[in-house]
């Protein structure tokens, strides 16, 4: 499942049109298994910025060239599970800085804030 945060349109032509379109997304990975996150991206054709495997180098490299950040921009703010005294344990972390300056550089701060009214679920 995925959820849209927030959305831009740079006007560069990193790719085939006139303008480039990237978002901010929440994912919520259903099961465990490795690269689930970026192969399912992969397949709908919004592949995760930073992904040298599953992504697409030209955009990967306008990021590095425009940001500075080489990185995969994938990141695990939030995990819940079930402690083994039965509560909910839910730990929570900001991106790290390379993935923060991008969220700030591209007017995303707020969209963390507030991250239920974006965006309907798939």
């Amino acid at each position: 499942r995925y959820r849209r945060l927030a959305a831009v349109e740079l006007p560069v032509a990193v790719d085939r049109y006139p303008t480039s379109r990237y978002a901010l997304v929440a994912l919520h990975p259903e099961t465990g298994r490795q690269h689930q996150l970026r192969r399912h991206l992969k397949h709908i054709a919004h592949p995760i910025i930073g992904d040298a495997t599953h992504g697409k180098g030209r955009h990967n490299r306008y990021f590095q060239q425009r940001f500075g950040c080489a990185r995969l921009l994938l990141a695990c703010t939030k995990m819940a599970l079930r402690h083994p005294d039965g509560r909910m344990l839910t730990i929570g972390t900001p991106p790290g800085d390379g993935f923060a300056k991008v969220i700030g550089e591209l007017g995303w701060l707020a969209a963390l804030g507030g991250a239920g009214s974006a965006a309907g679920e798939n």
